[in-house]
């Protein structure tokens, strides 16, 4: 091995729905919100599916807009309410951006009130995904760096890991787009280690951006795939995993 690598293993890991269960929050935040926007227009969605029939809008909106999944859930009260009183989804999509649409079924004071609701709901501490802690205090133990790396904003990551007691076992929290530059940066600060792994759940975002880096990925898919998202066999992670403790046992193998 050069004399330039560094030996221990680095581990980049995604904070949501890899860490912790920011999906299941959600998803009751979701199916809350749809009960609300039902009481204020008088209609009840027509589905059993009712998760299925929120994201479903959820994703419209999503892929039109700059902000992708963050943004505005004012936009999807006011879809919602437009679906539910028979406008086709994608017309609602369309609409809820214009106000004058809108105020007919559902006033702007309304949606506002759905939406406060929605964001305190999001608050809800999320319970840590299956091995996370013993497979963090193993990669602690074995003298692995472990960053955690988001796009959801680093003072909720480090408040969630302290709340969670994690905030002992990692180095680091790093904000920042997941392309493949934000990788390589931060290899050559750490010159170069020979064993870089990526832990995420999300094929598009985690782990296609980290292989293009040269990371050995480790998929740990959790319970909420976009429509948009490749599926795996064309991504190709190096790892597939169900539980996060078996991360150490792959970074350890690498090592050795």
């Amino acid at each position: 091995m050069p004399a330039e690598e560094n030996e221990a293993a680095v581990v980049f890991v995604d904070a949501d729905n890899t860490l912790w269960e920011t999906d299941a929050v959600y998803a009751t935040a979701q199916l809350d919100l749809l009960s609300a926007v039902e009481k204020a227009v008088g209609v009840v969605a027509p589905t059993e599916d009712r998760l299925g029939f929120v994201r479903s809008i959820d994703q419209s909106i999503a892929q039109r807009h700059h902000a992708g999944l963050r943004y505005p859930p004012k936009l999807l009260v006011k879809a919602l309410a437009l679906v539910l009183k028979g406008v086709p989804p994608k017309t609602a999509t369309r609409r809820a951006w214009q106000s004058s649409d809108t105020d007919q079924t559902l006033s702007d004071d309304a949606a506002a009130r759905i939406e406060g609701a929605f964001l305190s709901a999001l608050r809800t501490l999320p319970a840590l995904r299956t091995g996370v802690r013993n497979g963090l205090v193993a990669l602690r133990e074995a003298g692995s760096v472990v960053f955690i790396i988001t796009e959801g904003g680093r003072d909720r990551v480090l408040r969630l890991a302290r709340v969670h007691g994690l905030e002992s076992l990692f180095d680091r929290v790093i904000e920042a787009p997941k392309g493949p530059r934000i990788y390589l940066r931060a290899l050559r600060l750490l010159r170069r280690p020979a064993n870089a792994f990526m832990v995420g759940d999300q094929l598009d975002r985690d782990i296609r951006p980290a292989k293009e880096a040269g990371l050995k990925t480790i998929y740990f898919p959790g319970g909420f795939r976009p429509s948009w998202e490749p599926n795996e066999a064309s991504v190709r992670p190096d790892f597939h995993i169900d539980r996060f403790d078996m991360v150490p046992r792959i970074v350890l193998a690498k090592a050795v």
